[in-house]
């Protein structure tokens, strides 16, 4: 036996003689025997050998055996270790039982008996040696399962009679979703479809020491698998491998799928080798240069290629062949029947696994009418852009005429209303009553006409502004509108004002279209007994939407696109004062920022008046 399968024996006593007497009985050439003259030193050989029986004496000075084989049986390395307790068998006959409650698994007592200790340590050691034997076969089966048992495969073993599971690892739930539980002692043709079954119930009957085959296997939420097995088959049992190959079927399915795509694109799809030779030529190929596939193939890039452009083309073919890969770039081509197109160009090359050249890939779109149409789009949008030009000159030159009649018409109105002032105040007492009516009716009209002229020198310069935003607090500016036209005396309405999110806007012009709408809601039900305003917020994925609400005299919806006209009005100046401007004003400003204005009423019921203002960039 090799050195390192010997059976090791420690020999524990203080006393010189009794180890000498055991080892002339125990000594052999499958044993070493090792000392230790105390319990210390017993401890220590134990943790540095690996120990396989132990002879310990019981009275020993400073820690006696007892002592001994408690700490080595609270010990994890050496708690499986035999112990034999070597006693005098009248003296220390009485503590024998203490000796098995502390470890022993026998006694020796002297004068020792040289039959009787040899047998007993003969025995003890078989068991001990086969244990480490026993462990070490379980620690290789555990290995072997992990193994099995951490595979990505399915690794199985089938009765090759019946075609049921006898074991199968953990990869089949992860596979096909059932437990190896629920797989052991089912048929394998449970999980196939009739096809396949077929197919195993003929390799069975062929009977192969080794064959492989592929199935699609259901599995257990109903879908397909495919698996790849290999089987060897060995005392009527097969010993199976059954790989996942669902991916690779999938990429196959793809891949073909591809195939047909690109035989069946409109773009002209082909390969070229390094010398410029076509060796695959699509549909979309032939339908835009005209040449078939069998024709194509007896041909070189260069015949698409248009004379003047030959070298232009050689220069990419050769940057491609370095590797740069060309993407929707323009291009000319010359069709079978002469015919100069614009194509756009998409070309990379195609090399095998060690990275030589295979092969060149083109994708070529024909661009011809494309570029016509863009062409054509490019001179409308020159048109275009010089109408606009054209038309905001006539924006401006209106807004200025509109600015400057405003201004003069200013001048006369007032004089007319100055002077009918002065008639009135001196010349009143020799007017009668019909001649004074006319004259307030003048004096009115000229007031009125004075406020839409100021109305509209207001409209005038709201198209001229640029818009400046920053961020608005709207709680606080509509807070300060309300204040203001409170200290007016203009509202007799109870206002109430819901929270609002804060937008972005000019400060100024923001604040008008507030003024204006609360002004009108104010006006509008100021004839109802106890009239309310509502301030309101929402919003949608894209935008902020304020709204302002009255339970006034409302208005016809049949009429509501009129609403945001100059000078539209829905009710009788007579009803309600006012110059059509207001909300064409509110209707400028928010189309400045971006946003919408509408406005939904019912007759006798109020009306709400919304505008929008996009969300706040983050």
């Amino acid at each position: 036996m090799k050195e390192r399968e010997k059976a090791n024996i420690l020999l524990v006593d203080d006393k010189v003689e009794n180890i000498f007497a055991l080892e002339q009985i125990l000594s052999s050439q499958d044993r070493n025997i090792i000392r230790a003259n105390d319990g210390k030193e017993a401890l220590r050989t134990v943790l540095n050998r690996d120990i396989d029986l132990i002879i310990l004496d019981v009275q020993m000075p400073g820690m006696d055996g007892f002592e001994v084989a408690q700490i080595l049986k609270s010990n994890k390395r050496s708690k499986d270790i035999p112990i034999i307790f070597a006693t005098a068998e009248k003296k220390e006959h009485e503590s024998a039982l203490k000796g098995f409650e502390k470890g022993a698994v026998d006694y020796l007592y002297k004068p020792l008996n040289a039959e009787i200790t040899e047998a007993k340590v003969s025995m003890l050691l078989r068991l001990q040696l086969q244990r480490k034997e026993l462990i070490r076969k379980n620690l290789k089966l555990e290995r072997y399962d992990l193994l099995i048992n951490n595979s990505a495969d399915i690794i199985c073993i089938i009765n090759a009679g019946t075609l049921k599971f006898e074991e199968v690892n953990l990869a089949a739930n992860a596979i096909l979703g059932y437990t190896a539980e629920e797989i052991k002692g089912s048929s394998i043709l449970v999980y196939l479809d009739g096809e396949d079954r077929t197919g195993i119930e003929k390799l069975r009957k062929e009977n192969k020491e080794k064959f492989s085959f592929e199935t699609r296997v259901y599995s257990k939420g109903r879908e397909i698998k495919w698996l790849n097995w290999n089987i060897v088959n060995k005392g009527g049992l097969w010993f199976a491998n059954a790989r996942d190959i669902t991916g690779i079927k999938e990429a196959e399915e793809i891949k073909s799928y591809l195939s047909t795509v690109v035989r069946q694109s409109e773009d002209a799809i082909y390969l070229h080798d390094p010398d410029g030779k076509i060796i695959s030529w699509n549909d979309g190929a032939e339908k835009i240069y005209g040449f078939t596939e069998a024709e194509a193939l007896n041909m070189k890039i260069w015949n698409i290629v248009p004379e003047q452009f030959l070298a232009e083309m050689q220069a990419v073919i050769n940057e491609i062949l370095l590797g740069k890969k060309i993407e929707s770039q323009e291009m000319n081509r010359v069709t079978k029947y002469g015919k100069m197109i614009d194509v756009a160009f998409s070309a990379s090359v195609i090399a095998d696994l060690d990275g030589n050249l295979k092969s060149v890939a083109i994708t070529e779109r024909d661009i011809t009418q494309q570029k016509k149409t863009r062409q054509e789009i490019m001179e409308l949008n020159a048109d275009l852009n010089k109408n606009v030009l054209q038309l905001e000159s006539t924006n401006n030159e209106l807004e200025s005429f509109s600015y400057s009649v405003s201004h003069d018409l200013r001048a006369p109105l007032r004089g007319v209303n100055a002077y009918t002032q002065i008639i009135l105040e001196e010349y009143s007492g020799k007017f009668d009553m019909e001649l004074q009516r006319l004259f307030q009716i003048i004096q009115t009209s000229a007031q009125r006409m004075d406020l839409l002229i100021n109305d509209l020198l207001a409209f005038a310069r709201m198209g001229k502004r640029t818009v400046r935003k920053v961020s608005l607090d709207f709680d606080k500016q509509v807070r300060q509108v309300v204040a203001e036209l409170e200290g007016q005396g203009k509202i007799k309405a109870e206002v109430l004002i819901h929270p609002l999110k804060p937008a972005e806007g000019d400060a100024a012009l923001i604040y008008q279209v507030w003024t204006n709408l609360i002004s009108n809601a104010i006006k509008y039900s100021g004839k109802k007994t106890t009239p309310l305003i509502e301030i309101g917020f929402t919003e949608s994925a894209t935008e902020y939407i304020y709204s302002v609400k009255d339970n006034g005299t409302g208005f016809n919806m049949d009429y509501a696109h009129n609403l945001f006209g100059v000078f539209q009005r829905l009710h009788d100046n007579k009803d309600f004062e006012g110059t059509g401007i207001g909300l064409a004003i509110v209707k400028r400003v928010i189309t400045k920022h971006s946003g919408s204005v509408w406005a939904e009423g019912e007759i006798d019921k109020g009306a709400t008046f919304y505008f929008s203002l996009p969300r706040p960039t983050a």
